[in-house]
């Protein structure tokens, strides 16, 4: 029996969900596994603040689809079940022009036609959207062509009859929201993977997961108890400044000159983490290079903390509007209620390239009054409070021609391996995209 000194020891640097998934992957394989995190807490982008009015707010809404079967295996490792969890799609659609909201819900029937009521029913389409959908549908049936990653998204569309209204109203709002990145830049793979997968794949595939308790206490917590129960040792707040090699191996190495040693590491950050890392220990990746020209795309959440709830349903979608997708928290969290008053709805906005620069109480106003144009619950409440949080670099932006930027987790250099959604992963930024990176660094170590 080999002693724990002769296990390979293998330094994971970053806590988001790339990291812990590729942590207990080696620690799986009978590696020792020190997992580096910069942050107080464990899951990256995963994660909550502290707030007065609410205890503590989430920094971005985060959502994910039946058909993310990785992010759902590594959940149930965890122990942690969303507070929503469709059997099949369910979301209201509000209509700005009309003042209405509909509730739409997909049928207990096979893909595609578990779309059918949900199609005929969305606002502002026509007769013909069944027709246009289904065009779609089809040029996907063989899978999704290698060659659509060099084109725009919208181009793709476009090309495939679909209209001006279908595409406003019906594929941007779900696949800027998927991708985080305007349909005109958006690469056509990327694109056509999340309806491929998600909305195409099956009638449980496109239903919707949403977590209710704060997303520290949901994912960052539950982690490091299993991370620690598998063995693996957790340092937070360490933060690495490079990577360098030593006799026999590699070590990580922070401001203050600690040293953690090892003979692999795996680089769990973004792409330009990475690469300062490495070139702080004077070494360099050309994979960890092209990946950095990848712009970066920011998302903005608007939180909303109201004397009444306002939503008509706990998840809203407004195509054509600055409010993209409403999330009623109190009505996912009840239990987060308590010794509030407060109700809690918050505003994804996702490629909020403009959105980003606006001051908080400018932006605040400017939604707080879109919801109670189009809300009309919203007229009648009273906002008691506000915060917004921002992620300037919140995920890579799957422009087009970006995949073959995308690296896979070997690098150049020996011992150093790469995880992330942006690496190459076939899906675009996403939590899904960042567990299936963990797991095959895991592989490849």
């Amino acid at each position: 029996m080999n002693g724990a000194s002769d296990r390979p020891e293998t330094v994971v640097v970053g806590g988001g969900l790339s990291g812990i998934t590729c942590a207990l992957g080696l620690a799986d394989r009978g590696h020792r596994v020190t997992l580096l995190e910069r942050a107080p807490v464990l899951g990256g982008l995963c994660r909550s603040v502290a707030d007065p009015t609410v205890g503590r707010v989430d920094t971005g809404q985060h959502v994910y689809l039946g058909c993310c079967s990785r992010l759902e295996g590594l959940l149930g490792r965890l122990g942690v079940r969303p507070a929503l969890a469709q059997r099949r799609l369910e979301l209201a659609v509000a209509d700005p022009a009309t003042g209405t909201t509909r509730v739409l819900r997909a049928a207990p029937l096979p893909a595609p036609l578990h779309l059918l009521p949900v199609l005929a029913r969305w606002p502002g389409l026509g007769p013909g959207t069944l027709v246009e959908a289904r065009r779609v549908a089809s040029s996907l049936e063989a899978g999704v062509p290698t060659q659509l990653d060099d084109v725009p998204a919208l181009g793709w569309l476009q090309s495939l009859g679909q209209g001006q209204a279908i595409i406003e109203r019906l594929w941007e709002p779900f696949l800027v929201a998927a991708c985080n990145v305007g349909l005109d830049e958006c690469s056509a793979a990327s694109a056509a993977q999340v309806v491929a997968e998600g909305l195409l794949g099956s009638a449980a595939s496109a239903a919707l997961r949403v977590p209710g308790e704060d997303l520290t206490a949901w994912l960052g917590e539950p982690a490091m108890r299993r991370l620690q129960a598998a063995g693996v040792t957790v340092r937070v707040r360490f933060r690495v400044k490079g990577i360098r090699r030593i006799e026999g191996g590699l070590e990580a190495f922070d401001d203050d000159g600690v040293v953690v040693p090892s003979t692999r590491v795996v680089l769990a950050t973004t792409a330009r983490h990475a690469r300062a890392m490495l070139s702080q220990g004077g070494m360099e990746d050309d994979g960890v290079n092209r990946a950095c020209e990848i712009p970066d795309s920011p998302i903005v959440n608007v939180h909303l903390f109201t004397d009444r709830p306002f939503l008509p349903h706990p998840i809203v979608v407004v195509p054509r509007s600055p409010l993209q997708w409403l999330f009623d928290r109190s009505a996912l969290n009840p239990a987060g209620r308590q010794g509030s008053t407060a109700f809690h709805s918050a505003i994804s906005l996702s490629a909020a390239r403009d959105e980003v620069a606006i001051a908080e109480d400018r932006l605040t106003e400017v939604m707080w009054e879109l919801c109670r144009s189009v809300f009309p619950a919203a007229a009648r409440a009273r906002l008691l409070g506000s915060r917004v949080t921002r992620e300037a670099h919140a995920t890579f932006a799957p422009v087009a021609g970006s995949g073959a930027s995308r690296p896979g987790p070997a690098t150049s250099l020996s011992g150093i391996l790469l995880a992330g959604s942006w690496t190459a992963t076939g899906w675009p930024a996403t939590m899904e995209g960042a567990v299936r990176s963990g797991e095959a660094a895991a592989r490849a170590a």
